[in-house]
C-alpha cells in the first residue's frame, strides 16, 4: 500500500533513479525494478514535491523504466496532472477546472465545428459582434462558475506539477510515440467524456513537441477524434465539440496533409501509406478513402466542400475525388467488399502526373518535403500545386 516517503528515503531514491535513468547499465534490474515501481507510486501521491519529482525522473528515465511500469498508466496520469484534472477530485472541480482552463476556447472551438447559418455580406460584422459579445459573456460565466467551485474547493494540482507534466508527455513521446499515440487513441474511445477531453487536449500538446514521429500514427489519431464525438448522445458531444475542433485546428495547422472544411463538417487526412481518408464529423464515420502511391503529403478540400485534391510524393500524382460518395456507389462496392470496412473506396474523378525533378531529396525529412509543398484550390473547380517555384494547375 502507498505511504508517505520521508526526506532521507526520498533524498536515496533520487540518486537510486538518477543512475538508473542515466547509467542503466550501472544498476541491476532487481534495482532498476524497485525504482519504477516506487517512482510509480509516487506519481498518485498527493505530494507535489514526490509527484515532480517521479515526472521528472520516469519520463527522463523511460527507455529503462518502460519495462517496469504500466506505461498507458503513466501516460494517462501525466494527461490529468496536465490538464488538472485528477482522479480525487469529485465532479464539481472537474467541471471547474474545465471551465478555468478552456475560457474562451470552449465557445471559439465550439464554433469552429458547427456550420454557420448567416449569410455573407455586411451580415458577418454584425454577426460577428455578436458572437463576441456572446463569448465574453460566456467566458464571464465560465470565469464566475470556476471561481465560485474553486473557492469551495482548492485546486489539489499546482501550476508548476501542470508544467512538468507537460514536459513528461513530450520528453516520453519523444522517446516512444507508439505507446503515446495508442493510449492517446484507446482515451479518445474511452466512455468517459473527462477522459476523452484529456486526450483531445493532450493530442496538441503532443503535435507541438513532436510532429514529425506523431505523423505516421496520424490516420490512427484521426480517426479516434472522429470517433470521440458520438451524434447518438447529444449531451456528450456538445462538451466535446469545442475540444474536438481545437484538436482539429492544431492538426492542420501542423500538417498539409490534414484539411477542414467548417461548412460541410469533412476533414480529409492525408498517410504515409499513401491513404487519403475523408471522415465526416457530423455522422461520425468515415465516408471515403483514396489509395494513392506513396507518401500523400497535401490534402485541400474545395471552397464547396464536394471535392479533395490529394498530392503522392512517390507517384507524384496530383488527384481530385470526391470525400462523399453517393449511394448507388455505396451499394455497388458493397456488393463487391460485403464485408470489407474499406468497401466505401473512391477513384480520382481526374488526375494527373507532375513530371519528375521537382520534388525533394527522399532523404530529406517529411514535414520539409511538406513544407516544399503547397496545394489549394483557387475556384471551385481549379486546383494549384506549388512546389517550391514551380506550379502546377488541374481544371475539372
Amino acid at each position: 500500500a502507498p505511504r508517505a516517503v520521508d526526506g532521507e528515503e526520498l533524498h536515496a531514491l533520487t540518486i537510486v533513479c538518477v543512475i538508473a535513468a542515466d547509467f542503466p547499465a550501472q544498476l541491476p534490474v532487481t534495482a532498476r525494478s524497485m525504482a519504477a515501481t516506487m517512482l510509480q507510486t509516487l506519481l498518485a501521491s498527493r505530494g507535489e514535491r514526490e509527484q515532480m519529482m517521479a515526472i521528472e525522473l520516469l519520463s527522463r528515465g523511460f527507455a529503462t523504466f518502460r519495462a517496469h511500469v504500466d506505461s498507458a498508466m503513466v501516460i494517462r496520469r501525466l494527461v490529468g496532472i496536465m490538464l488538472r484534472i485528477t482522479e480525487d477530485q469529485g465532479e464539481d472541480g472537474g467541471r471547474a477546472d474545465r471551465a478555468e482552463i478552456l475560457g474562451r476556447g470552449a465557445v471559439l472551438g465550439r464554433a469552429a465545428l458547427v456550420p454557420s447559418s448567416s449569410a455573407p455580406g455586411t451580415r458577418r460584422s454584425s454577426d460577428g459582434r455578436a458572437n463576441r459579445a456572446s463569448d465574453e459573456r460566456a467566458h464571464r460565466a465560465s470565469n464566475g462558475r470556476a471561481n465560485k467551485a474553486s473557492n469551495a474547493r482548492p485546486c489539489s494540482v499546482s501550476f508548476a506539477v501542470v508544467g512538468a507534466a507537460k514536459s513528461g508527455l513530450q520528453r516520453i513521446s519523444g522517446l516512444d510515440m507508439p505507446v503515446v499515440s495508442a493510449t492517446l487513441c484507446s482515451m479518445l474511445v474511452d466512455p468517459s467524456v473527462d477522459e476523452r477531453w484529456r486526450a483531445l487536449h493532450a493530442v496538441g500538446v503532443v503535435v507541438q513537441a513532436h510532429a514529425a514521429l506523431l505523423h505516421e500514427h496520424l490516420e490512427a489519431v484521426a480517426s479516434a477524434v472522429v470517433g470521440s464525438l458520438s451524434p447518438k448522445r447529444a449531451t456528450e458531444r456538445r462538451r466535446l465539440i469545442g475540444a474536438a475542433g481545437t484538436c482539429v485546428r492544431v492538426l492542420e495547422r501542423a500538417y498539409a496533409c490534414v484539411s477542414f472544411h467548417a461548412e460541410t463538417q469533412t476533414l480529409a487526412v492525408g498517410c504515409t501509406n499513401g491513404r487519403c481518408v475523408a471522415f465526416d464529423l457530423r455522422t461520425n464515420t468515415r465516408t471515403s478513402v483514396l489509395d494513392m502511391h506513396g507518401l500523400v503529403a497535401a490534402v485541400a478540400i474545395s471552397p464547396l466542400g464536394n471535392l479533395v485534391a490529394s498530392f503522392a510524393v512517390g507517384s507524384r500524382e496530383l488527384c481530385v475525388w470526391d470525400p462523399q460518395p453517393s449511394a448507388l456507389a455505396m451499394f455497388a462496392k458493397s456488393l463487391f467488399w460485403p464485408t470489407d470496412a474499406e468497401a466505401h473506396g473512391s477513384a480520382p474523378i481526374k488526375s494527373m502526373t507532375i513530371p519528375d525533378g521537382f520534388l525533394v531529396h527522399s532523404d530529406v525529412p517529411v514535414l520539409s518535403v511538406m513544407r516544399t509543398i503547397k496545394l489549394s484550390w483557387t475556384g471551385d473547380s481549379t486546383v494549384l500545386l506549388q512546389i517550391r517555384d514551380a506550379c502546377f494547375s488541374l481544371s475539372m
